[in-house]
Formats: C-alpha cells, sequence, structure tokens
C-alpha cells in the first residue's frame, strides 16, 4: 500500500499515540452556556402563567404548588448552567459559595414566617419597622372586688352574647344586626389592641369577658380578657405546645361559654371546665389519655391538632376524639358530664377530623351532628347512638375536613370542604325502615370552604370558595356572583351579621359585604391586623373582635 493511500486504523494508532493540540477542531470541548436556563425559566413562566390563569376554577393551593415546583427546577437548571460555565473558566466554586453566600444574607435580613392557606412561603423583613405587641399579663389568678363589679353582665338586648364557636347558633349566623355599617375610618372606635399568644381560636364573649385560647411559650392558656378595656382579667395554664410548620403554633378551637362556665380544648388534646367569674378550674380531661394516644403518635395522624370546639348540649360536653383505631375503629366523638367532666358516652367509628361537632334538627328530631375525617354522622344526643352516617372523602393528615356541617331548612345538611372538594347538599329523613340520607346535590365548582364555613340565609349560602367570596343558590348548587380576584379573601373567615357579611381576609383587611345575590356589593374595608389571619371575627352587639397569632383588636361600630 502506497504512502499516499488512507490507513483508518494507522491512523487511530497515531491519534491514541499522544494528546493532540489544543487547537486541534476534533478535541474542542462545547462551550456551556446559558441557553438551556433560558428555556427552562421561559417554560417554568408559561406552566406558572397557565395555573395561575385556571385557578379561581381549579384549586388556588395547587395551582401555586404547581408554579413553585417549576420555578425551582427552573432555578436548579439555572444554577446547573452557572457552574458548568464557572467550570469552564476555572472557577468550580464560584457557584456553590455565591449561592450558599446568598442563602445567608437572605436568611439575615428576612425571617420565614410560615406558609400562607394556599401554600405560598411567608417572609417578613428582619429590619423594618416591625411593631412589637406585648402580651398583658395578670398580677395573680384572682378577679377582684373592683373587677367583679365591672363584669356586670348588661342584658341581651344591650349586649348581645356570642357564647360559641361561630356565634350564638354555632352556624356563622347572627341573626340581628345591632351596628351599622361604618362609612369612614373615623366611625369605628379601637377599644384596645394588644398582642395575644400564638394561636388560630376566636373569642367567646359573654356579658363583659372575651375568652379566647393562646400559646405561650410552652404552655396552653386559656385567657379572659375584660371586653370593655381589653384587660386580662384571668389566666389558666397548661404544659403543652402544638407546632407545624404548615399550620402554625398553638390551640385552634374556640372556647363555649354556659352560665357561669367556660369549655375548652387545646391543641394537644387538654379539656377545661373554668370557672368564668374566677378563672378556677372545675374539672379537667386529658383526651389523649382518653383516646390512648400520645402525642407524637396523635400528630402523625393528625398534624394540625384538635380542633373542634367543645358542643354543650343537654348537660353534656361533646368534643370530637378519634384513636389510634387498634382493634377497633376509633371514637369519633366523647360525651362528658357538663358539671363533673365523667364519660357518659363514646360514639362512632371514624377517625376525627378538624371540624366541630353541632346540634340540628333534621326531620323532627334534634341530634348531634359530627363531620368526621371520612364521613358525616348524626347521633342521638342522650347516648350517642348512631342515628345515619354518609361518606365524606377526607384525610386528616393531607385532604382534611375542616368545616362543620350547617343545617338548611327543616332536613338538609350543607357540607363543605377545601383541597378542590367543594359541597354537597344532603337531606336527612326518616321513615318505617329507619333513618336514610340522599344527596342532593354535590359539586367541586361552588363552596370550596377550606378554613372558614358557608353562613345560610334561607336558600342562599355565602362563602369563602378557593379564597373568594361566593354567594350560591342552594337549591341548585349555581352560582350568583364571585368576589372579583383583586379583593380576593385568600383563606380568611366570614361571619352574616342578619343582612352583611362581615370578612376578616386573610391578610387582616375587615370588609363588610352586602348580602344580596344581585353581584358582590363592598359595603366598607378597613385595614386592621397585620399578618396571616385564619382566626374567625367574633360580633358581639357594636362590637366586633378580630384576632391572629399575635394581635387582638375590639372595634366598637357605629350605632345603627
Amino acid at each position: 500500500m502506497s504512502a499516499s493511500e488512507h490507513d483508518p486504523a494507522a491512523e487511530t494508532t497515531s491519534a491514541d499515540a499522544g494528546p493532540k493540540q489544543a487547537g486541534d477542531p476534533g478535541n474542542a470541548r462545547v462551550k456551556p452556556s446559558l441557553r438551556p436556563a433560558g428555556i427552562a425559566i421561559v417554560v417554568a413562566v408559561i406552566i406558572t402563567a397557565v395555573a395561575q390563569y385556571f385557578a379561581p376554577q381549579f384549586d388556588h393551593q395547587n395551582a401555586n404548588l404547581i408554579g413553585l415546583a417549576a420555578l425551582t427546577i427552573a432555578m436548579l437548571v439555572f444554577l446547573f448552567c452557572l457552574q458548568r460555565i464557572g467550570g469552564w473558566h476555572g472557577s468550580p466554586w464560584a457557584v456553590p459559595m455565591g449561592t450558599v453566600a446568598a442563602i445567608v444574607l437572605f436568611n439575615i435580613a428576612f425571617q420565614f414566617e410560615g406558609f400562607s392557606g394556599e401554600m405560598l412561603p411567608r417572609f417578613s423583613f428582619r429590619f423594618g419597622n416591625q411593631v412589637e405587641h406585648e402580651l398583658k399579663s395578670v398580677v395573680d389568678n384572682n378577679v377582684t372586688e373592683s373587677t367583679a363589679e365591672a363584669t356586670v353582665e348588661p342584658s341581651e338586648d344591650d349586649s348581645p352574647q356570642s357564647v360559641q364557636f361561630l356565634g350564638p347558633n354555632r352556624n356563622g349566623v347572627y341573626p340581628s344586626r345591632h351596628f351599622a355599617v361604618p362609612r369612614s375610618p373615623s366611625e369605628v372606635r379601637v377599644v384596645w389592641d394588644h398582642g395575644i399568644g400564638e394561636g388560630w381560636s376566636s373569642f367567646a364573649v359573654a356579658g363583659d369577658h372575651a375568652i379566647t385560647l393562646e400559646q405561650r411559650g410552652d404552655e396552653e392558656c386559656l385567657t379572659c380578657y375584660r371586653l370593655s378595656d381589653g384587660e386580662l382579667l384571668w389566666i389558666q395554664r397548661h404544659p403543652g405546645r402544638h407546632e407545624n410548620g404548615l399550620g402554625g403554633i398553638g390551640p385552634r378551637s374556640t372556647p363555649t361559654i354556659v352560665g357561669d362556665k367556660v369549655y375548652a380544648t387545646t391543641a394537644t388534646g387538654f379539656l377545661w371546665c373554668v370557672d368564668r367569674t374566677q378563672g378556677e378550674v372545675v374539672w379537667s380531661v386529658n383526651l389523649l389519655e382518653l383516646a390512648g394516644w400520645n402525642q407524637t403518635v396523635f400528630e402523625q395522624s393528625a398534624p394540625w391538632g384538635f380542633a373542634g370546639s367543645p358542643l354543650l348540649v343537654d348537660g353534656l360536653c361533646v368534643v370530637p376524639l378519634g384513636g389510634p383505631g387498634e382493634g377497633a375503629p376509633p371514637p369519633s366523638l366523647v360525651a362528658l358530664d357538663a358539671q363533673s367532666g365523667e364519660v357518659k358516652w363514646k360514639s362512632g367509628a371514624d377517625q376525627l377530623s378538624y371540624a366541630s361537632p353541632i346540634v340540628a334538627t333534621l326531620d323532627g328530631q334534634r341530634q348531634i351532628v359530627s363531620v368526621n375525617e371520612k364521613s358525616v354522622s348524626g347521633h342521638q344526643i342522650e347516648n350517642g347512638d348512631l342515628l345515619w352516617s354518609f361518606h365524606w372523602p377526607g384525610s386528616t393528615n393531607t385532604g382534611a375536613n375542616c368545616s362543620s356541617a350547617v343545617p338548611v331548612g327543616d332536613n338538609r345538611l350543607l357540607v363543605g370542604k377545601g383541597y378542590g372538594g367543594g359541597s354537597a347538599l344532603v337531606a336527612i329523613s326518616k321513615d318505617e325502615s329507619g333513618w336514610k340520607t340522599e344527596d342532593i346535590w354535590r359539586s367541586s365548582r361552588v363552596l370550596k370552604t377550606k378554613f372558614n364555613h358557608t353562613c345560610v340565609d334561607g336558600n342562599t349560602g355565602y362563602g369563602i370558595s378557593n379564597g373568594s367570596l361566593q354567594a350560591v343558590n342552594l337549591d341548585d348548587a349555581t352560582t350568583y356572583w364571585t368576589q372579583p380576584r383583586h379583593k380576593r379573601a385568600a383563606q380568611g373567615q366570614v361571619v352574616l351579621a342578619e343582612d352583611v357579611l362581615v370578612i376578616q381576609d386573610e391578610e387582616g383587611d375587615v370588609a363588610f359585604i352586602d348580602a344580596n345575590v344581585d353581584d358582590y356589593n363592598e359595603l366598607f374595608r378597613m385595614p386592621a391586623l397585620h399578618s396571616k389571619t385564619w382566626n374567625i371575627p367574633t360580633v358581639a352587639g357594636r362590637y366586633l373582635l378580630v384576632r391572629n397569632d399575635r394581635q387582638a383588636i375590639c372595634y366598637e361600630l357605629p350605632e345603627k
């Protein structure tokens, strides 16, 4: 073979014999670029925009999670591309060190304050002019003679009571409105404004007592404030602390007042009966022990803690119970003697949810209704016997049921939930063969009440659905109107005072909305609290009490 003939084997051997010159184009590496990162960012922005566009019909929480996931992946691709470019230029540690430095500086400048109700992380600037709200304290646990005189209860006409969860009838509706809707901030008087311990409880009000639950350090506290000036009259403390990265810290149920006694459940399952005037403990029960749970196992199953507010009916104190369910289904409810704390009955066969039991008269029979983890059930008051139940899907550690059932008319119940769930209207009736349930409708399009409850006015339901206030025809599940997106309440709360909806939105504003089916009509809005608020507002006559996990305010509204 002549020297001019091509020999591939010889070429290969020659190439393997030593390195090519750096300038040899056959050995050149492709220079890394940011192009893949740019593509990833564009794709992530498109995915996020599409998710947000469909969020009102879909679910704002899931839309946010999709957007966060897409943007996080795009950021990782961007950092990977930067790392390759840094390596190309001989600086392989520049990107890792810069990323660590950026994270450290961000954590120095900002503090993480948990997640919103729609799974957006919340941060606050550490060096801003943040207002520190001082906690009230009491010198001793006894009410002085002068204090006792100051707490003489006015008549119901002068100061209507809000003695339990969701107002006087436990359904989010105040039948009479004793205040005029303000037209300007000057018409609203701040009676008191001070710090309060962590937690998502609301106030129960009777006479001059405003009672709530709060977390103070490693103690769960039942506190009584004087309505007229905000002074702390008494405090009961119990060692315990509930803390969850998504759900926050502290108690999340609302006390119940019956006569001279207060009943309250902490997030770790401590149930109190306390004298309302002096703050002395009458009896107490540890629900975790009663259910056969310890706190670690309980919070694995129910990571947001005990949230059911005590129901007082016919001399009984009824609360959700649940349990490990080893060998037998967990009891859904437990009833204790309201005077002594003695267990009277346990009933049900479904794990607890975060909803509170109610009393409803259905097809002529007064009964207890409980929303459980995966069902809704009706029980006889005197012995807890199960009357009926129907399937209502949920999971206490993921897509939880938080909303209580709400009576509609003489024999119907409305139940709702978030996490894309929607609501159902169910007829409950009894004939010769016994009790039966029948769906009137179920819809994932309306009244997706995640933390709040639908307020029922005749055949109209008003509720915060997927973060937007909504008015719905309960006869056929059609929507009259939905709150505009730029005024969304997010995962806030709503109550109905006769003909006016009082909205506590998640960002802290209070808004008054006309309760009509024609259109969304905002009558007045005022800034109130200044951080995430999941607590239900309390109306007591002309007083409006709002709070979150750090601040409590009592307003006096104009005369009607």
